[in-house]
């Protein structure tokens, strides 16, 4: 009806009995703490890649300056190094836990915009270095004009030369580093695509899940009512029974005293 009573609470378990929802609500919460497990660690790879690009973005900066020395650059090797190596240990972890783990589609594409960003940065330091190589070159060409020391010209150009390949050496290895780049982010943009359907049937199955356990719930209270009304028609027996056997003993026991 329309009325503000409530229905009564369930009896609790008898001794020897199993409380169903209590034991419902221990697998879904441990369920809940075995999908937290996998994104922990591909949070704070995110978060260190982020710290890396920032790094990168300050130490691009320092380049064709007085501290641009053979030192900086191998720091600046290292610290680029460890980004890439950074970004393949985001993307492993992605495809060991899979496209259809439901929280993944955040994570995928946070790491997407820190990736790009970390291939700007990437992109800055070799445009600044190609332009630091340019500008050496220049200069180095109006010394050379005003040098009249042939065996001392020589040296220059050799010691040039030599800082122009190593240079070089440095830019291939940015442009290798940055096609490795460009193909991650196809091999994420494709299981990011995949990873969308898988998580569309998961919602569907979500919710048929949900209707199957409402329904599961609505059969075991009706099995419930069923089972208290069973036994108050077996008591309801037992107590007829015996007032039969009790006047079937009275009529007895009256006939033999006559």
């Amino acid at each position: 009806g329309g009325g503000g009573v409530p229905p009564p609470p369930p009896p609790p378990p008898r001794h020897g009995e199993i409380d169903l929802g209590k034991i419902t609500e221990l697998a879904t919460f441990m369920h809940s703490m075995e999908d937290l497990r996998p994104t922990t660690n591909i949070r704070a790879l995110i978060d260190k890649l982020s710290r890396q690009t920032s790094k990168l973005q300050r130490m691009a900066v320092t380049i064709g300056t007085g501290r641009d020395n053979a030192d900086f650059r191998d720091r600046l090797n290292e610290e680029k190094d460890r980004g890439m190596n950074l970004i393949h240990d985001i993307v492993r972890h992605i495809k060991s836990v899979g496209p259809d783990h439901p929280s993944m589609r955040g994570y995928a594409s946070r790491f997407e915009q820190e990736a790009r960003a970390f291939q700007d940065a990437v992109d800055k330091i070799r445009i600044r270095r190609d332009s630091d190589i340019k500008q050496k070159n220049s200069e180095s060409i109006g010394q050379e004009e005003d040098d009249l020391q042939v065996g001392l010209l020589e040296a220059q150009v050799d010691g040039q030369l030599n800082a122009l390949e190593a240079k070089r050496t440095q830019i291939r290895n940015l442009e290798q580093d940055v096609t490795e780049l460009a193909t991650m982010f196809q091999d994420l943009h494709g299981l990011v695509h995949d990873q969308q359907s898988v998580v569309d049937q998961i919602e569907v199955h979500v919710e048929e899940a949900k209707q199957y356990t409402e329904n599961a719930s609505s059969e075991l209270a009706a099995a419930e009512r069923y089972q208290r009304g069973a036994r108050r028609r077996q008591l309801c027996c037992c107590l007829v029974l015996l007032f039969m056997i009790g006047i079937i003993v009275l009529v007895i026991y009256l006939l033999v005293k006559k």
